[in-house]
């Protein structure tokens, strides 16, 4: 049974009431910077701090805003990435404080940054612990399959291994006899519901339409099984890659930014990455015969095709047709192995960031091949070409190396659900999760 509650528009989906939930508790955390800065004055007239310690307090507001509003474009993401994505995006804005400072030429207190950094990670994380406790996901349904078909579509994606904060309620009998009844306020974020044509017969039809208005009078969001898989899991279910008008668009805006920070961040590390790209140039060909570089052609932004460079892992011999590399595979060798498993090899592609044929992060390319393959195969799979490749995506941190026409179709699922969310939030989180991968040398082959 569902329980009545304080009215509330809940016409706004899942994500708008998230992000209105978070944009209210950020605002309340300027309660947090008071503090810090009253514990500054404090400190200061006992002779404790100097005035740069109340003046840095009041300058961190800017960071504490930036790390709210990444929080608040990525709404969208699963449950089960909130931590790593809280860590991120304080992390980011308060380390490069001091630099903003340095480039001032400014002077500020490294201690009142690093009590307004600790103060603004408690409080966004005891408020995402607030949301996550009042925000699971509870749905009504009326259809005595719905659960089942639900259940089955989380199996297929993955959900049904990880917790999830879904909880589907049933419609009581006696407001489907008479939905009048419902009580005007309900407790709950929404309603599961499918298209009427996958629902026939008249008895049916009419009931589910003086349901969906007993819905809409109350405010209550619909959604569609997929729609809800999509948001719990991070994967576009094959339902929807399978629809001939799923038509996803890019993020104009974002990719011109996203296009400086590659420029900005690869011209940074220039000294770290090129001395190292010489002695791994080095450290091939010493391993075995042949050139240190690899390069194919591989498809990118908008079907353009480019050529992609690697250093060479596997043994020099020429291909007939183009194959996927395997678990174990005896072509790849010994140095070839670490490479993999460091993400060594990928270094060169940094000059394919340069020209502009990739990004730092985005869907990996693949062969023309198998686009040709896939395309026919999946409608929607030409939409990865949205976005730039990159060297490492949402795919490559969530799934790994796709080794078959199955694998790749998974990693699809996530490559269409980043070209659909794509921001500089969920970049920042894939870049720590590609962090802990290199560490560990998971997916690699």
């Amino acid at each position: 049974m569902t329980l009545p509650r304080r009215p509330r528009a809940a016409l706004a989906s899942q994500r708008a009431q998230r992000q209105q939930s978070q944009l209210g508790w950020a605002l309340l955390g300027t309660l947090a910077l008071a503090l810090s800065w009253g514990m500054g004055w404090l400190l200061q007239q006992q002779g404790w701090a100097t005035r740069d310690f109340g003046r840095t307090v009041l300058a961190c507001a800017m960071p504490y805003a930036v790390a709210a509003h990444l929080l608040y474009r990525a709404a969208h993401l699963p449950a089960a990435e909130r931590g790593s994505l809280l860590l991120v995006t304080t992390a980011l804005p308060f380390v490069l404080t001091p630099l903003g400072f340095a480039l001032l030429q400014q002077p500020y207190s490294r201690g009142a940054v690093l009590l307004t950094y600790g103060l603004t990670v408690l409080w966004f994380w005891l408020g995402e612990r607030w949301l996550m406790r009042q925000r699971a996901f509870k749905l009504l349904y009326w259809e005595d399959e719905q659960p089942a078909h639900m259940h089955q579509l989380m199996q297929e994606l993955g959900g049904a291994q990880r917790e999830t904060p879904l909880q589907l309620i049933r419609w009581p009998d006696h407001w489907r006899q008479d939905p009048g009844l419902c009580p005007p306020a309900l407790a709950v974020q929404g309603a599961l519901t499918v298209p009427a044509q996958d629902r026939p017969g008249e008895t049916t039809q009419t009931l589910r339409r003086r349901i969906l208005t007993q819905l809409k009078l109350h405010h209550i969001r619909l959604y569609s099984p997929q729609a809800v898989a999509e948001a719990l899991t991070g994967r576009v279910p094959a339902s929807t890659l399978d629809s001939e008008l799923w038509q996803p668009d890019g993020n104009p805006a974002y990719d011109l930014l996203k296009r400086l920070l590659d420029l900005l961040v690869v011209l940074m590390l220039m000294p770290l990455w090129l001395p190292l790209s010489v002695l791994v140039g080095i450290a091939v060909r010493l391993d075995s015969p042949g050139p240190a570089l690899f390069s194919q052609w591989r498809v990118g932004l908008h079907g353009q095709p480019f050529r992609i460079f690697k250093f060479r892992s596997m043994r020099h011999a020429p291909l007939a047709t183009a194959q996927f590399a395997q678990t174990n595979d005896p072509r790849i060798t010994r140095f070839g192995h670490f490479m993999r498993r460091s993400r060594l090899d990928e270094i060169p592609q940094l000059w394919n960031v340069l020209k502009g044929d990739m990004s730092l992060i985005g869907p990996r390319p693949e062969q023309d091949t198998f686009v040709q393959q896939f395309a026919e195969q999946i409608p929607s799979y030409p939409y990865r070409h949205l976005v730039r490749p990159g060297l490492t995506g949402w795919a490559q941190v969530q799934q790994g190396y796709a080794a078959s026409a199955e694998e790749t179709a998974v990693k699809l699922s996530y490559d269409l659900y980043y070209v659909t969310h794509y921001s500089l939030a969920m970049d920042l989180l894939i870049a720590l999760k590609t962090v802990r991968i290199v560490l560990t040398g998971h997916g690699a082959r």
